[in-house]
């Protein structure tokens, strides 16, 4: 029998008993079946739906239009907004968006209101189709009161470990499931290309190879649980001509193909089941209204062919910010037929839903196209188990999986996250240090840890703060012998307060270190989120200056850790202390972690994942630049000091190659200091004549290596040639990436070499 027609007879007999595949009664309609195949399931229940049940499905709304009595009111559910939002207007997915959250945020919350929207939808929809829930746990689940909360992508990357990112992503996606929710608006694919820009910390660094693999690693992680993942935001993103949040970005086709769009392949050759198109324009077209990138690109060149969503209202700024549609109705028909297949409408449900029936009544969106989205929304439904997992979650089981849950995992990304940039010989602290001053605005700071999407859009609030172990109290913990001395030192926004009386402050914390063995300093950035992160200057916060370089005065001894979600200029103090630390967001244990390293209970080995700057005017910076650019920064990609001390003896590499093989070297590494450590042995090529510029290096293997104190061992890695692919043609042509044959060269630590592709 023909797929079309066997579709046609299960849509004739609704309401009829039917037989299953394996000859077995079967009751009610075949969509309701989990032993059917998912596809006859999608394509029954599709046959089934009117046309606004459809247009439905492709709305996302936000919880709280379903919450108390306006749209940001975080009361407790409402019924009438239920019926209206749901029941009548057929939403098919709510997100938690902008600190969303049911009153009292705990597990058993969450858990409690997604049972309630869930048996809404089943018991008052025609067809009782489930609700697709997503939201941003992009670091932990971090909307969750309760929940331990991970370091942020960017420290993620700094630890070169793709196990560990996964082992994160299926924590996250555990805590998830315990409270409900399928669908993770994670991971971020874009790369850091410029610390301006307020998102800079959600990326896994400024490299296409290793931030794939990140990403992959990631989407493995929460697709190993059961939580589809979201490859962000396709593409072109973060690299802005001003550096800020949702801004024109200009890009040739050369950039956009060979750093842009890799880590977005890796997200999804690993299986990512949904993409987020990106906020701003590429080239003058804002994303949601690009055929060519959202089905040209990510259809037909990347083989995508799962869900793509909106992201916040971006489908309305097609109108009211970008001007390319003269209402929002246009706006709806240009990103429906460029390729997006649900619409983030946080509020207006009924507006929506009545703008896009009209535009297929009109015919500017076809019926089909309107099948082909819902088609894909369905399938990720069946696929997730929404239709057959149909038991309430348990909410007091909820509560205790997630509270209190993987502390020691979350350590260790922390310790991994944490990089050591300077150090003349202070650290670690020796075992008999008797004193110690612990000072400044982040030593005792959960938000400023934890960084945005903490509890709240924009971090924690003082109110509602998650488990976490400050830099105070780690130290406190791991050296209860150590006479610690605390003085913030600054107020957490400084600036607010007479200048005369931050000076007292300052005064008062440098004559309390004057007095002790050592001081530790940690300064750093307030939490943000996306726009409101977005900077002009990347200067130190200059009454943080001024602390740092008071307690440099008044001790010798002074270590500074900065807690921050992107590389700050720090030329004014850098040379007046001695050893400096980068502690990104390291989230609920990164006082301890912190504590360890200082104590040398945990040797360092983070490396950086995107490059330092030395002033404003270097930006934007990264190390793959074009090879007759110049590349000076204060600390460049791949950067990171050990305790221990490694020596690259000996690189061993064939002649050459087959185009296109991997190519397997071997390198011989040792440890000659009395420490144990990892480290992490990168391996860089370049092409000496390729017939377009191409970057002066690339990133083309890595690994990391534990070695006992003495031990010698050699290190085996494989070259991926697809991270040297360049594009041919002249200046307005483009092909496809690929391999050139002839004479390249390798660099491992110290150590090159040459070799051929023919």
């Amino acid at each position: 029998m023909g797929f079309s027609l066997r579709a046609l007879l299960f849509s004739l007999v609704t309401a009829v008993p039917a037989m299953s595949l394996g000859g077995c009664a079967r009751e009610g309609p075949l969509y309701r079946d989990p032993r059917a195949p998912l596809e006859e399931r999608v394509e029954d229940l599709l046959s089934r739906m009117t046309l606004a049940e459809k247009i439905g499905q492709i709305l996302q709304i936000n919880v709280t239009r379903l919450m108390g009595h306006t749209p940001w009111d975080r009361g407790p559910l409402n019924e009438v907004w239920l019926r209206r939002i749901i029941g009548e207007a057929g939403v098919g997915s709510i997100l938690s968006g902008g600190g969303a959250a049911p009153p009292g945020r705990r597990p058993r919350d969450w858990a409690n209101m997604i049972n309630t929207i869930q048996e809404f939808a089943r018991q008052n929809t025609r067809l009782g189709i489930p609700v697709l829930y997503g939201l941003d746990a992009v670091h932990g689940h971090n909307n969750v009161l309760g929940a331990t909360l991970f370091p942020h992508n960017l420290g993620l990357s700094t630890s070169w470990n793709p196990k560990l990112v996964e082992r994160v992503a299926a924590a996250t996606a555990q805590d998830m499931k315990a409270t409900g929710i399928p669908w993770n608006f994670a991971p971020v694919c874009d790369l850091a290309r410029d610390p301006r820009w307020g998102r800079f910390y959600e990326t896994f660094g400024e490299d296409p190879l290793l931030a794939g693999d990140l990403a992959a690693a990631f989407v493995r992680g929460l697709q190993s649980q059961g939580v589809a993942a979201t490859a962000k935001h396709f593409v072109g993103y973060s690299q802005p001509l001003t550096g800020f949040d949702r801004q024109p970005a200009e890009l040739s086709p050369r950039s956009l193909y060979l750093y842009h769009l890799p880590p977005f392949a890796a997200a999804l050759g690993a299986g990512a089941k949904t993409v987020m198109a990106n906020s701003g324009s590429v080239n003058g077209v804002p994303v949601h209204a690009s055929p060519y990138l959202l089905s040209a690109v990510l259809r037909n060149h990347l083989g995508f062919q799962g869900l793509v969503v909106s992201d916040w209202e971006d489908v309305r700024r097609l109108h009211t910010v970008y001007g390319v549609a003269a209402s929002y109705k246009e706006a709806i028909a240009l990103a429906i037929n460029a390729g997006v297949d649900m619409v983030m409408e946080p509020f207006h449900a009924e507006e929506f839903v009545r703008l896009l029936r009209e535009l297929v009544q009109e015919g500017k969106v076809s019926e089909a196209r309107i099948n082909e989205a819902v088609r894909r929304i369905l399938r990720l439904k069946f696929a997730l188990g929404l239709f057959d997992d149909l038991a309430p979650i348990d909410s007091e089981r909820a509560e205790a999986q997630v509270v209190g849950g993987h502390r020691e995992l979350a350590k260790e990304a922390a310790r991994e996250s944490i990089v050591l940039l300077k150090n003349d010989g202070l650290l670690p602290f020796p075992p008999g240090l008797k004193s110690l001053a612990v000072i400044g605005p982040a030593a005792d700071s959960v938000p400023m840890l934890m960084g945005g999407w903490t509890i709240d859009w924009q971090g924690a609030p003082s109110t509602e703060l998650p488990p976490a172990v400050t830099i105070l109290e780690g130290l406190r913990t791991l050296a209860p012998t150590v006479e610690l001395r605390y003085a913030r030192g600054l107020p957490a926004k400084a600036e607010l307060l007479p200048e005369h009386l931050v000076r007292r402050e300052i005064e008062r914390a440098a004559e309390m270190a004057r007095g002790t063995q050592a001081a530790v300093v940690a300064v750093g950035e307030e939490p943000y989120a996306e726009g409101a992160g977005d900077r002009e200057n990347l200067e130190l916060d200059r009454y943080q200056v001024e602390l740092i370089q008071a307690i440099a005065s008044a001790n010798p001894n002074t270590v500074v850790i900065l807690v921050a979600g992107r590389p700050l200029i720090i030329e004014s103090f850098l040379d007046k202390i001695r050893a400096f630390l980068m502690a990104h967001l390291p989230g609920a244990e990164g006082g301890t972690a912190l504590a360890e390293i200082l104590f040398g209970h945990y040797n360092p080995s983070a490396r950086l994942t995107y490059s330092w700057p030395r002033s404003m005017g270097q930006i934007p910076l990264f190390y793959n630049i074009l090879r007759t650019g110049r590349y000076e920064p204060r600390y460049p990609f791949g950067y990171g000091l050990s305790y221990a001390v490694f020596k690259y003896e000996k690189l061993e590499l064939p002649r050459g190659a087959s185009l296109g093989e991997p190519l397997r070297l071997r390198v011989a590494l040792r440890n000659t200091s009395e420490q144990p450590g990892w480290e992490v042995v990168q391996v860089y090529a370049s092409p000496l004549f390729p017939p377009v510029l191409a970057p002066r290096e690339s990133l083309v293997a890595y690994q990391r290596v534990y070695l006992a104190p003495g031990e010698q061992r050699w290190v085996e890695l494989e070259v991926r040639p697809h991270a040297l692919a360049l594009i041919p043609g002249d200046v307005f042509e483009i092909g496809e990436p690929r391999l050139f044959p002839g004479r390249y060269k390798l660099r491992v630590g110290s150590l090159e070499a040459f070799f051929s592709w023919e």
